[in-house]
């Protein structure tokens, strides 16, 4: 049965062999064409599993932000042809907080097997390591950057946390870490939790969960142009 495999990318690690499954990696070297996210990050992932192979062989076709929906006429050929495709984020889980949903819906209409592998998530690691509620939570992805928009978002997050106990999880472009973390600062009372998840699974991850109060009271964590998941909490 023609297969659409959903490959998790590395999250900076150059190590693949180290945070996917075998499955993953055997399955990646088995498809002859590729859905991803970007070039780039995809070729790199190529060559760290399979350095004796040219990564650039095998056809690609870009599903992004910047994907038109007309763009995705020419994907829909892809799952009339026979052959298994992969399909890759730039980073973690592909179809979580990522374009490649469209893929998958494509997949299940054309009568296509769906098979998600294991490898990294930056959103489920994250809230593995906060100590929040993992029963009940809300990604809320990149915060706006519109002051109204901002402010609406951030009531609806403080409304989940104190009607639903529903842990906050949310990111920012790491040149606005430090602006944000200190927002957080503000905005949150002072026996809330806040999460900082930072370079998860690289060797500098860092990881700390405290009271706004205790956040207070430390040193200013050093988040600038560093991946960062956000996570608050009661």
């Amino acid at each position: 049965m023609k297969t659409l495999h959903l490959i998790p990318n590395t999250l900076g690690c150059r190590l693949p062999h180290e945070v996917l499954s075998a499955r993953a990696i055997s399955a990646l070297g088995n498809c002859n064409r590729l859905i991803v996210e970007s070039d780039r990050s995809t070729r790199r992932l190529l060559k760290d599993a399979f350095p004796d192979e040219n990564p650039n062989i095998k056809p690609s076709f870009l599903l992004n932000e910047h994907t038109q929906p007309e763009d995705l006429v020419d994907l829909l050929q892809w799952f009339k042809d026979d052959g298994d495709i992969a399909l890759l984020s730039d980073a973690g889980a592909p179809g979580v907080a990522d374009p490649g949903a469209a893929a998958v819906r494509m997949a299940h209409n054309a009568g296509w097997r769906v098979i998600p592998h294991v490898g990294p998530s930056s959103i489920l690691l994250a809230i593995m390591a906060s100590g929040m509620n993992g029963q009940n939570f809300a990604f809320k992805g990149y915060l706006p950057r519109d002051d109204q928009r901002r402010d609406k978002l951030w009531r609806e997050m403080n409304e989940g946390l104190q009607r639903r106990k529903e842990t906050q999880i949310f990111m920012e472009p790491p040149y606005r870490n430090d602006t944000t973390f200190a927002e957080c600062l503000k905005r949150l009372n002072a026996d809330q939790q806040l999460c900082v998840a930072v370079d998860i699974t690289l060797d500098s991850e860092w990881i700390q969960s405290k009271t706004i109060e205790d956040w207070k009271k430390v040193p200013k964590p050093e988040l600038n142009k560093r991946p960062c998941l956000f996570l608050l909490g009661n």
